[in-house]
């Protein structure tokens, strides 16, 4: 019987200390130092005010929100497009549109390649991906430009671009 409470006692103090070693290394993420190294550093700063789950986050935790934040911009813009595609009557219009669905659907394609190497901490592997899932939102608002159609029609594009990048200063600092 002692023998038993020792070992309970032995077990629950390990995991106490185990526990607490984990906290330690969890540590808050410095927002500030994230976004002065963000392409558009006042996108970063709000951004992350008004999103109240980057508060307190660690680094893992804040690519976690704002890789979510990429995926949902995207998947949104996505959506969204092919019913511009089909109501367009202009030929242009139409092609532009359509062009961007397939930039999209490789976009999204890329984030979910991402998706693996931030679930395993691989940095480099989610800057190169997310690297690329940027790719396709700037070649579809190229070819709105190119083909004279009005680019608001993709207004998330701008967000999913500087979402991406804090995303890409976040990767480099894992």
């Amino acid at each position: 019987m002692a023998t038993y409470l020792m070992n309970r006692v032995f077990v629950s103090s390990l995991m106490f200390f185990v526990i607490m070693i984990g906290s330690l290394n969890a540590q808050v993420a410095d927002i500030k130092a994230i976004c002065g190294k963000a392409k558009n550093q006042s996108f970063c700063s709000s951004y992350m005010k008004s999103n109240p789950k980057t508060s307190g986050a660690d680094l893992p935790t804040l690519a976690k929100i704002t890789f979510g934040s990429a995926q949902t911009s995207a998947s949104e813009a996505f959506n969204r497009i092919p019913s511009l595609a089909k109501t367009a009557t202009n030929p242009t219009f139409k092609k532009a549109y359509t062009s961007c669905v397939q930039h999209y659907k490789s976009a999204i394609s890329s984030l979910n390649d991402a998706k693996k190497s931030l679930a395993s901490g691989d940095g480099a592997g989610l800057n190169i991906k997310v690297s690329a899932a940027m790719e396709g939102p700037t070649t579809c608002q190229e070819d709105m430009a190119n083909f004279k159609v009005d680019p608001s029609a993709i207004k998330n594009s701008g967000d999913f671009q500087n979402i991406c990048g804090i995303d890409l200063v976040i990767s480099n600092m894992m």
